[in-house]
């Protein structure tokens, strides 16, 4: 990937979460959306941008009005953007931080668990000494 493309990927990011920061008229967009990455295509038509979703609305939802709303944010890139062509954007879903928080809470469940229990019971003859070595 080329320096061009990560300072691209960059850009998109940072406007594309400004311009869905700032409110878009759409009702169906609510709740916390986060842009958690930007793909840009090596000849930088294209913008594939992943959101992270946390709304009481279902996530289909919140995409559909995401598309219709498009062309509000893709103007918002291109008037913040100094460049010949701006990607085109096209918005997927990022279920990393669902995913990454389900493995955490499962953790925490364990590590609460352990100390339920406590530490297993270990015998002095089990423990190595270190003067034996």
């Amino acid at each position: 990937m080329s320096i061009r493309q990560q300072k691209i990927e960059s850009q998109v990011r940072r406007l594309v979460s400004e311009a869905i920061g700032r409110g878009l008229s759409d009702p169906r967009i609510r709740g916390l959306l986060s842009v958690t990455h930007v793909q840009v295509s090596p000849d930088l038509r294209e913008a594939r941008v992943f959101i992270s979703i946390l709304s009481d609305r279902p996530e289909s939802t919140v995409m559909r009005g995401l598309l219709s709303a498009r062309g509000v944010i893709q103007k918002h890139v291109a008037d913040g953007m100094k460049i010949r062509y701006v990607p085109r954007l096209s918005f997927l879903l990022d279920e990393s931080l669902k995913r990454q928080a389900t493995v955490l809470k499962a953790l925490d469940d364990v590590k609460k668990e352990k100390a339920f229990t406590g530490p297993p019971d270990v015998s002095p003859e089990a423990v190595p000494d270190a003067m034996d070595s």
